[in-house]
């Protein structure tokens, strides 16, 4: 435990834990402080073993497996250092180019979105800048 204070020259306030408790002198026992130990952190990342490419291609898929597919690809282009994907979802309805638009607008590391120029597939695709 922990000593508090000396009520007198038999008696002292002593924790141990979260319990106060008056002990006598005589019964207690000084001990060395036990040194702090050092804690160690261990990080790892783990890779699918591919290096991420600078697009992906979410043509075909359905809205919640396509942003499933959308929030893992971001952090695996984050890791490999890229300033800047391609999200191709196509043009068709539009239903998919809006749900994808809408996650990047709110995601922490997306610094811009814009749709392709034609050269890169229109508005069949988002360029994502990140911050």
């Amino acid at each position: 435990g922990t000593l508090l204070n000396k009520i007198s020259d038999k008696e002292w306030n002593v924790q141990i834990g979260i319990i106060k408790m008056k002990i006598k002198t005589a019964d207690l026992e000084y001990i060395q402080p036990e040194k702090p130990k050092k804690q160690r952190i261990i990080t790892s990342v783990h890779s699918s073993g591919s290096p991420a490419k600078s697009e992906l291609d979410l043509r075909g898929e359905r809205y919640e497996d396509a942003l499933q597919k959308v929030d893992k690809y971001l952090d695996e282009a984050l890791l490999a250092g890229y300033p800047q994907v391609a999200i191709i979802h196509g043009k068709g309805t539009g239903a998919l180019r809006t749900g994808v638009t809408e996650y990047l607008k709110n995601h922490r590391m997306v610094k811009s979105i814009r749709f392709g120029a034609a050269a890169e597939g229109g508005n069949g695709v988002t360029i994502v800048e990140f911050k």
